[in-house]
This record gives structure tokens, sequence and C-alpha cells, in this order.
């Protein structure tokens, strides 16, 4: 087979269909395309549109669309270039009241999981491992007994990262080697 080059958009179909332009435009800093009364459509790069958003008119109830427990897509991931990218992120969506309702050390990334009106879950991630570190990992032991992680608190990420201080012990998890974060690419 041969592999898609690109990973090109995602489309929501929404009953909180302002809410969630909204989100998507203050989170990814996200620039209208297309915006109608049925259909709307955003980039936060070059790409034509990254996010379109189908409106189905307002919600049966106020209940979240998203169920504990559904099927559906769990989450779709970003990969930041490196932590200064990441924490920049994070500081810009706290600072306007957008928090991550997840934060994991995962081993292979670090992770931030933040949800949308409907419940939709973004990862927002740094690799710290190579692709072959991180394969390796993931057939490791301790990868077997925690594949999840462990939490994590990016305020004190951020604070040691801002004050120069080394972050690696606040990154890695307790059952890997605490290697200096620098060193990841």
């Amino acid at each position: 087979m041969v592999a898609p080059s690109k990973f090109a958009h995602v489309v929501y179909a929404t009953h909180h269909y302002e809410d969630m332009i909204e989100w998507y435009t203050n989170v990814f800093e996200a620039k209208t395309q297309h915006r109608d009364d049925r259909l709307a459509f955003l980039t936060y790069d070059d790409e034509h549109h990254r996010f379109a958003f189908l409106n189905l008119g307002p919600p049966k109830s106020e209940e979240r669309s998203r169920k504990a427990g559904g099927v559906g897509v769990h989450h779709v991931a970003y990969t930041w270039p490196d932590i200064d990218g990441l924490m920049d992120t994070y500081e810009r969506l706290r600072d306007i009241g957008v928090t991550p309702v997840i934060r994991l050390r995962h081993g292979m990334t670090l992770s931030m999981y933040y949800e949308d009106p409907d419940g939709n879950r973004s990862e927002f991630q740094i690799d710290l491992l190579g692709p072959d570190e991180a394969n390796t990992f993931m057939a490791s032991d301790a990868f077997e007994a925690n594949p999840i992680g462990e939490e994590f608190d990016p305020d004190e990420v951020l604070r040691a990262h801002r004050a120069g201080e080394d972050v690696s012990r606040l990154v890695w998890r307790s059952d890997q080697v605490v290697t200096p974060l620098e060193t990841v690419s």
C-alpha cells in the first residue's frame, strides 16, 4: 500500500455549530475560509481547510453530544516540533480558559488532551523519542505494565521551562531513564 502524503482535514457534524467554530478558531488560531448557516471551513496553515463543521441544528437536549464510553473517534493528535511550541500553546489556551482534561507522560510523547464543545478530544503533544526508540519502548515491560502513562502538571513544566531549568524529570515517566530533553528530536 502507498501511504498518504499528509493529513488533510477533519469534519465534525455538530449541534453546537457556533460554539465549535469559536472553539477551533481560538484554540488553533484558525481563520475561516467559508461560513454559512450549514457549513464552515477553517484552516490554521496553508491548507485550504483543516476543519469543517456541518450544522445539525440545535441539540435535542442540553446534555453534551459525546457520551462517556461511547463509540466514535476518541481523539485526533497534533504534534508540535518542540517543548517551546507545546508550552506556549498550553499557556495561551490556559489564559483564555481552555485547559486540558488529561495530561499524560506517555513515554513516547508528552501529551495534553483538550475537549471541544461537543466533547471531541484533541491531543497536543511533543515526541520524546525517535521512531526506533519509541517502538522499542512500546515493546518494553514498562509499557506492557502501564500503556497509558502518568499524569503531569503542565503549570509545573511551564514554570521550570521558562526558568531555564532542566525539565527532564517532569516529562519522562518514572519508569524511564531520564535524559536531557534537549537530546530529543
